[in-house]
């Protein structure tokens, strides 16, 4: 099977999909359709962050299963491996591990030790301070130059280690020569697809009747959405309801799954009392059907060694990518390869 990437675009994007978690709606919402969507603008290298996962779970037996599974939940969602190079972290380590060294030698370690992110993990995880959670940035710096990346679609949390990789490049530049651009963040998409219980976002750490993963059948969907919380001022159907983000859980679910028109008929019919909350529940539940059912269906289509392939094509291009750009930065440091 060989695949071809998306080339014809000269932005470049690079990007990290977490080797860990069930997918929820949330997920899928959030960063899973921002990758689907970039792929179709920039020349796309997304990769499974199987040896980041290492630096809080050293001893993970599922680590293989891990990566194949995220791989096909993105396949699933829609990434295209002729658009884009899909690949596991791991699977260039050989040029990462060796430019995370190149990049290490300019990160002082007192700027590392007062990442935020580090003094987070540190706290959570004080069994496990290692080596690799204080390098956490560094080897995130490597992951993006190694392809020369242009483009970094991050969240919040994850600002302050592209600010680190900018430092570093304004560093190397000085020392070795212009070799990398300074990776420039994109805001994640902002989604915050509400809980069921109608206390914060969907997260895969609460309770499985808090969120809808996209692998549910349609009647569990239709059980966890009857038990969800909807508006807590109305007691009775024959009382107006609060059709609002505000007022009501139920409706704000809709406002992300339930079409405009659709939307419009239940905000009149619940303000004058001509439905009920169980009616509105069960027209919710319809909607998100609509977008897991096909998802699942396509999971299912998946098989192991055609998912293996695409990492193994994207693998491919990623080392090509990869191999050019340490070659550049041996010659530049001035290392002596035979």
């Amino acid at each position: 099977m060989t695949k071809l990437a998306n080339t014809t675009n000269s932005k470049r994007l690079v990007s990290g999909i977490r080797s860990t978690g069930e997918l929820h709606l949330g997920n899928y919402y959030g960063a899973m359709m921002d990758l689907v969507n970039y792929q179709e603008e920039y020349d796309a290298y997304f990769f499974i962050a199987d040896l980041h996962s290492l630096t809080t779970h050293p001893s993970n037996p599922n680590l293989r299963e891990n990566v194949l599974n995220v791989a096909g939940n993105y396949l699933a969602a829609g990434l295209d491996p002729e658009k884009c190079a899909l690949y596991a972290q791991s699977s260039i380590a050989a040029e990462v591990s060796e430019l995370a060294m190149y990049l290490g030698m300019m990160m002082p370690l007192g700027e590392l030790l007062r990442c935020p992110t580090f003094k987070e993990k540190a706290k959570k995880h004080p069994d496990n301070v290692n080596y690799g959670l204080v390098g956490y940035p560094v080897l995130m710096a490597a992951d993006i130059l190694i392809h020369k990346g242009e483009f970094v679609p991050v969240g919040d949390d994850q600002m302050v280690h592209l600010e680190m990789a900018r430092t570093i490049v304004r560093k190397f530049r000085q020392l070795y020569g212009n070799i990398f651009p300074e990776p420039q963040g994109m805001t994640k998409n902002a989604v915050r697809i509400p809980a069921l219980t109608g206390q914060g976002k969907m997260s895969k750490s609460d309770a499985a009747d808090s969120y809808i993963s996209m692998t549910d059948p349609q009647d569990l969907i239709e059980k966890k959405i009857k038990k969800a919380f909807s508006d807590p001022e109305r007691l009775y159907k024959h009382q107006p309801g609060h059709p609002t983000v505000e007022g009501c859980n139920i409706f704000h679910l809709h406002s992300y799954f339930t079409d405009e028109q659709t939307r419009a008929e239940l905000e009149t019919q619940c303000v004058r009392a001509e439905i009920g909350c169980v009616q509105c529940k069960a027209r919710l539940a319809e909607s998100i059907k609509d977008i897991v059912n096909p998802f699942r269906e396509r999971r299912e289509k998946l098989t192991e060694q055609f998912i293996l392939n695409v990492l193994t094509d994207g693998q491919k291009r990623a080392k090509e990518s990869a191999q050019r750009t340490i070659a550049e930065v041996r010659k530049a440091v001035g290392i002596i390869t035979v």
